[in-house]
């Protein structure tokens, strides 16, 4: 069968067994026309983990997807999250922009799992650039006191670790901290961590 009658045959959304149904081929076979099509720019996926992956196909050629937030957490820490949107950002985005998209989500997982970006960071002012932009500098600082608790971390320039507002500042909800090893952090920045030490064991990892 040409490329082209395959493609006009598979276009719309498909897992593994839909295209080997459609095409009579055995699974291993529909993974190797997947990959196949991938590169060549036919195929995007979304979904995995504990979802069903999906492939989406067309017969026009797709435009690469950017990554964002997701991408660049799961890249880089143990404990993977399953996109609940499809986060892509065109341009410069690395550990310093994910960090501070991560903290604006409010969400338990995913601030815990940005946790690891902190070994990643490079560009510290630009960092403290896009936290003052976003007033979550305290929050900012807060995860990174934390994140040093538990593992290796690129060292914050001194001239950053001091608190910018004496405000109190909730990073989920107004969850207030209840880890007594974390309330030293959670005075000297003024943010209430909800993280317990049983958690952070899943980005210790």
């Amino acid at each position: 069968m040409l490329k082209e009658d395959v493609l006009l045959k598979l276009e719309g959304l498909h897992t593994v067994e839909t295209v080997a149904k459609t095409l009579n081929l055995t699974h291993q076979s529909a993974l190797n026309l997947l990959s196949k099509l991938k590169k060549q720019g036919h195929v995007t996926t979304s979904g995995g983990g504990k979802k069903k992956r999906l492939y989406k196909i067309t017969a026009r050629k797709q435009r690469p997807r950017e990554k964002g937030m997701f991408d660049i957490i799961n890249k880089y820490s143990p404990m993977k999250l399953n996109p609940w949107y499809d986060h892509q950002v065109h341009g410069v985005y690395g550990p310093e922009e994910a960090l501070i998209d991560a903290i604006q989500t409010k969400s338990f997982r995913v601030i815990l799992a940005s946790l690891r970006l902190f070994n990643h960071i490079t560009n510290w002012a630009k960092l403290y650039k896009l936290a003052k932009e976003k007033s979550c500098w305290q929050k900012v600082g807060a995860l990174y006191d934390l994140a040093r608790m538990h593992f290796k971390v690129r060292r914050m320039p001194k001239k950053y670790t001091k608190t910018t507002s004496r405000k109190k500042h909730y990073l989920i909800g107004d969850y207030p901290t209840k880890e007594e090893k974390y309330i030293n952090i959670s005075k000297k920045w003024n943010v209430e961590l909800p993280f317990r030490k049983g958690d952070l064991r899943k980005v210790e990892a």
